[in-house]
């Protein structure tokens, strides 16, 4: 009978510390935020998830030709490109030098854009393919005008014909299993961030070598990081279609900000100062980490 009396004793003092952990951490309702943990492990069943107080990941049929590559400089200058297709014509990058009050066509001659990068106006790279779905990078010292070819592909991409592999440098890779690849955001040369269309984030340090589940934000559309630590999503919550969220530890957990009318949520970047995102067709800044959005 003691012995039946302790067992019970230490069941009840796990669960009143596992209850005492989560109120330390602050953990919200299933109306403040969405399930965000460090484990890349599949949402939770419904029950589950109404009884850990999470959000529940909703179906995505994630849309390769439809996604959008973006970038943004502290001067000024943004550039995205709708993915589109090897074969598609149309596909085009836009440029603005002036913080996104006007933007202008940039004819890079790429059919599919699978990446951007703009350090300023003098400097603004692109990754995309032929017709014949070759990839190739082209650059741009005068702010979009005219393009050059680059001698080698430096920017980190997800492969044309296949949105499970991340392109670095050195090699392809696919970051998870399962994974969905609806953005990318190169961090440094080396390192880089990736979300899923099942909501985790995961990450890699080694050029895509090898690769860490990090976080998990279910409903994630797409993310982008300043830093490894420091981050940005757009993500389905409470019945808005890109709602933004914030990170400051590499994604393991997020906070909820400001919410984007309209859909779909297709691409996010940032400067020190500023976010950008591009929601169905059009482009929207926010200066106060994504609690107020309006078009610039």
């Amino acid at each position: 009978m003691q012995r039946l009396l302790l067992a019970v004793f230490v069941v009840v003092d796990v669960i009143l510390v596992v209850g005492a952990v989560r109120h330390v951490n602050g953990t919200p309702s299933a109306s403040e935020a969405p399930r965000a943990t460090a484990s890349a492990s599949p949402t939770p069943s419904p029950s589950a998830a109404s009884s850990a107080g999470a959000s529940q990941q909703l179906p995505y049929e994630f849309s390769a030709a439809e996604a959008v590559a973006m970038s943004a400089a502290n001067d000024g200058t943004i550039v995205y490109g709708t993915r589109g297709r090897c074969t598609d014509p149309a596909a085009t990058v836009q440029v603005s030098t002036d913080g996104g009050a006007d933007f202008a066509t940039a004819q890079t001659g790429l059919t599919t854009i699978l990446a951007v990068r703009a350090k300023d106006a003098s400097s603004i790279s692109v990754v995309g393919t032929t017709p014949d779905c070759d990839v190739r990078q082209v650059v741009s010292s005068d702010g979009g005008k005219s393009w050059t070819p680059a001698d080698d592909v430096d920017l980190w991409y997800p492969r044309p014909d296949d949105p499970a592999t991340v392109v670095t440098p050195d090699r392809s890779s696919k970051p998870a299993d399962g994974c969905v690849v609806t953005s990318i955001s190169q961090v440094t040369d080396r390192s880089g961030r990736v979300s899923c269309a099942d909501g985790s984030i995961v990450g890699s340090g080694d050029d895509g070598k090898t690769w860490v589940p990090l976080g998990r934000l279910d409903n994630v559309r797409v993310s982008t990081f300043l830093t490894p630590s420091a981050g940005f999503a757009l993500a389905r919550f409470n019945g808005c279609a890109a709602n933004a969220f914030s990170t400051t530890d590499g994604g393991v957990t997020w906070t909820p900000g400001g919410c984007i009318s309209g859909e779909p949520a297709r691409a996010i970047a940032a400067t020190s100062s500023s976010l950008f995102a591009v929601v169905d067709q059009d482009v929207y800044s926010s200066a106060n980490n994504g609690l107020e959005w309006m078009q610039p």
